[in-house]
């Protein structure tokens, strides 16, 4: 049996090292984000809207991401200011595109910062191990965890792409698309096209060599466990989907 290794009351980086923050197994960030997007869905006016996305912010930064955060809060608040000014719009097009607009972001923002949260201090093999432990189908766990691990190399071949086209005089920034939109489209679509299909080959090459079809219960180097503050953080949850259900039914 492979020893397991523990690190108590620490959030991981993604290579697994210690980081900042409280380290939270991935099941109680999976229902925390679960939870929010109930709440976000009940919740019946912007001051509600507001105050979950000050939960999500102290969510974030309980797991060590302050500064990205801090960087999303002042974000909302911008769209927050923005949705004020919507309503002295002439045009009654405009008014509704940019209402929507800002409806969506209200509503997305506080799971998307609890999401990034989520992924920037989870290893891949704790998620693929929580999942398991809760019997989710191999087909679901093989799908994320190729899918975790194919985001960050597409990401890398794209400063590749990027570094390529200036070496060729092609600037990649948005006035250059705006200058030359065509060829920056030519030179990015076919050359992110062959790498992510490049990627996608060596992905499934080795998790096949790893034995990822192998149906044995899979074993975690990484050692995952409900604690303290899981516990908590589950009935915080709950707490801010039975407040929600409580303002709406007064409201």
């Amino acid at each position: 049996m492979p020893k397991t290794r523990k690190i108590p009351g620490a959030s991981l980086r993604r290579d697994g090292t210690p980081g900042r923050g409280v380290r939270l197994d991935p099941r109680a960030k999976l229902a925390s984000i679960a939870a929010m997007a109930v709440a976000v869905a009940l919740a019946p006016n912007m001051l509600c809207d507001f105050a979950l996305m000050g939960v999500a912010f102290a969510f974030g930064s309980m797991l060590g991401q302050l500064r990205v955060s801090a960087a999303m809060l002042v974000l909302y608040a911008l769209f927050i200011t923005l949705a004020q000014f919507v309503p002295y719009l002439y045009d009654v097009g405009l008014r509704t595109i940019f209402s929507s607009f800002l409806l969506l972001m209200r509503k997305v923002f506080a799971c998307g910062l609890m999401a990034y949260a989520t992924v920037k201090t989870t290893h891949i093999d704790e998620f693929m191990s929580a999942l398991t432990r809760m019997r989710v189908p191999r087909a679901v766990t093989i799908t994320l965890a190729v899918a975790l691990r194919y985001a960050p190399t597409v990401r890398e071949d794209w400063g590749f792409i990027k570094d390529a086209m200036r070496m060729r005089g092609i600037s990649p920034s948005p006035l250059g698309f705006i200058q030359a939109p065509m060829r920056n489209i030519d030179c990015i679509s076919v050359a992110l096209l062959m790498s992510a299909s490049r990627a996608a080959d060596e992905l499934s090459m080795a998790a096949v060599a790893r034995g990822i079809e192998n149906p044995v219960a899979r074993t975690c180097y990484l050692h995952i466990e409900l604690r303290r503050a899981d516990l908590l953080t589950f009935a915080a949850s709950l707490a801010v989907v039975a407040s929600m259900l409580a303002i709406r039914a007064v409201a």
